[in-house]
């Protein structure tokens, strides 16, 4: 079975607009570190233009992966995009060692408010506006995205792919024989509440692909309704434009009911909120590619992740360009 001709023309268009396809030549995009943030990457258009930044959360895999795939896209884009790697996974003897040994190696108490010193930072770089200010991030750093703009109003746009509408347990090695008392991320140095896990631990002594993590978040959230008002993530704080991507067949975590969650408690408060839900899509959305591929950690079928993501992308760069760059179409 093909994609539809209508996706695969719309996802054409967007290349093009882009610039990748010009000439067959693509811009050259300028990399500059960020002075107080290891291993973060400014990458942007040459030149000393004031351009929108938007910052890249990567999700639960860590590293600068996501930044590097997506830093270059959206500087050619006309966007300052920032790769902000925040947890670089280490499981000891257990797992690969870690690509930046110098990052938080379990996801605990992830600071939150780097994000304002992140943007003290780039304040004054050449080609650098920090008056307009967007998050993009995918699973974790949806959580981390929405934390962060639930507490600065200066926020002015957040793209958050397969988000959550709570703030979940953390994990790493000195969880095995702690599970349940730690949280993935905090905020003026306090840890924020969380909702615990079920069977994360039995989970990962089982082994890569075996562990059902959307029910072990399922589970976990019904185990403790009492917990949920303390660790639902208050979006409705935050006044900026939101745009959400979920497919209901994710099983990383329930990311459409999640979704679902956060667009009603800002329509609660009056607020706006642009969802794309996917009924057969999994976790696999990020990206304007059309690629069938095979993921067992994602849920959705191929077909239907190639299409959700074929679909989005288009709606995700003008969502940013309207947002950030009112006027410049």
């Amino acid at each position: 079975m093909t994609l539809s001709l209508h996706r695969l023309l719309l996802a054409f268009a967007t290349l093009i607009a882009a610039g990748f396809l010009a000439a067959g030549v693509r811009a050259q995009v300028t990399e500059r570190p960020v002075t107080g943030f290891p291993h973060a990457v400014v990458y942007a258009l040459p030149g000393d233009q004031p351009r929108p930044v938007v910052v890249i959360l990567a999700g639960a895999d860590g590293g600068d992966q996501g930044g590097r795939r997506f830093g270059p896209i959206l500087a050619e884009m006309g966007y300052a995009a920032v790769s902000l790697p925040y947890y670089s996974p280490d499981w000891g003897q257990f797992g690969p060692p870690p690509q930046f040994p110098d990052l938080p190696g379990s996801f605990i108490d992830i600071r939150v408010d780097q994000i304002g010193d992140l943007r003290d930072a780039l304040r004054g770089l050449d080609g650098v506006d920090v008056e307009r200010f967007g998050l993009f991030g995918g699973s974790k750093g949806s959580e981390f995205a929405l934390i962060a703009a639930s507490r600065y109003d200066w926020i002015d746009a957040v793209v958050a792919y397969t988000p959550t509408d709570l703030v979940w347990e953390g994990w790493g090695l000195e969880m095995i024989e702690a599970e349940g008392t730690r949280s993935s991320f905090s905020f003026g140095g306090q840890a924020l509440p969380f909702m615990p896990y079920r069977g994360f631990v039995d989970g990962l002594l089982a082994g890569p692909g075996v562990a059902d993590l959307r029910a072990i978040h399922e589970n976990g959230r019904a185990d403790h309704p009492d917990r949920e008002a303390a660790a639902r993530i208050p979006v409705e704080a935050y006044p900026g434009a939101l745009m959400l991507i979920a497919g209901e067949r994710d099983a990383q975590w329930n990311s459409a009911r999640q979704a679902r969650n956060v667009v009603a408690a800002r329509a609660a408060a009056g607020l706006p909120t642009e969802a794309l839900i996917y009924p057969d899509a999994g976790h696999d959305l990020i990206g304007g590619d059309g690629d069938l591929r095979e993921d067992p950690r994602s849920g959705g079928t191929p077909q239907a992740n190639a299409e959700a993501r074929l679909d989005a992308w288009p709606r995700v760069m003008a969502f940013l360009d309207r947002t950030l760059r009112p006027g410049s179409t």
